[in-house]
């Protein structure tokens, strides 16, 4: 990515609403992308265990391992041991 921006003059952190237009992400301000294909989804909440995220369209591989399709908002594990991230899948 830091070799990409350059070039592109795309950010490397973008929010949600940056690279999901007119999705109704203009208002999630926990969560961010690195470039295209890095959702992360820091736990704000002191003593939280799990965490809400907004999954975009497309397939998404969480850090733990499982596939989710996106699309759609999913509860996931996030003991303090985890920083929560997913990455697209690309077909």
């Amino acid at each position: 990515l830091v070799n990409e921006t350059p070039n592109t003059s795309e950010p490397i952190i973008r929010s949600m609403e940056y690279e999901y237009p007119h999705n109704g992400y203009e208002r999630i301000s926990d969560q961010f992308l690195l470039g295209s294909d890095g959702l992360v989804c820091p736990v704000l909440r002191k003593g939280a265990v799990t965490r809400m995220v907004v999954l975009p369209e497309g397939k998404w591989r969480y850090c733990d391992g499982t596939e989710y399709e996106g699309g759609k908002e999913i509860e996931v594990s996030a003991p303090f041991s985890v920083l929560p991230y997913f990455e697209k899948i690309r077909a």
